[in-house]
């Protein structure tokens, strides 16, 4: 149901969304931090993504992510592997330089657990969805700042992310 609602709502997002310049389309990249939040356990890693705007509209994006924050649960130290997902990406221009989105897709995420002499890996995969928002400083750099939830097996993982955004 939660699934119906987050469509419903990103094609409103793209079924009414100001116009914006033709211009506004083609290749884009992102770089930045990404704080995951899964359970008690908080992980840091640095995000990348590349995308494809189609219209002012639409765009399909795929990231991934390499931990460089872990985090110690009592005697246990934890780990984020790598996250990946691929997402659609509904947007509405709000003026020439800002716009918000939507976005809905599959993620998995994959860290890993250790105390002194035993490891263990768990991973989360499936339905993601969130939204952000996006500044244009130039017509081909910006910032970005969005959240994401991944309804995984167990208590899913929520992620808030800011990065630096290039446009191609």
């Amino acid at each position: 149901m939660k699934a119906i609602a987050v469509l419903a709502a990103l094609a409103a997002v793209v079924g009414v969304a100001a116009p914006a310049s033709a211009q506004d389309t083609g290749v884009y990249a992102n770089a930045g931090y990404t704080h995951f939040d899964a359970d008690d356990v908080t992980l840091g890693g640095v995000t990348g993504r590349l995308g494809y705007k189609f219209n002012p509209n639409f765009a399909v994006e795929g990231e991934a992510s390499i931990g460089v924050k872990d985090d110690n649960v009592g005697a246990v130290d934890v780990e984020l592997d790598h996250a990946v997902g691929v997402f659609g990406v509904g947007i509405l221009p709000v003026t020439p330089n800002f716009e918000i989105f939507g976005r809905v897709g599959y993620g998995q995420v994959k860290a890993s657990a250790s105390v002194p002499g035993f490891n263990v890996a768990a991973d989360e995969d499936g339905f993601a969805f969130g939204g952000g928002a996006q500044y244009m400083l130039t017509p081909k750099f910006g910032v970005r700042g969005d959240y994401t939830r991944l309804e995984g097996q167990d208590d899913g993982v929520d992620t808030v992310s800011a990065s630096a955004v290039v446009k191609f």
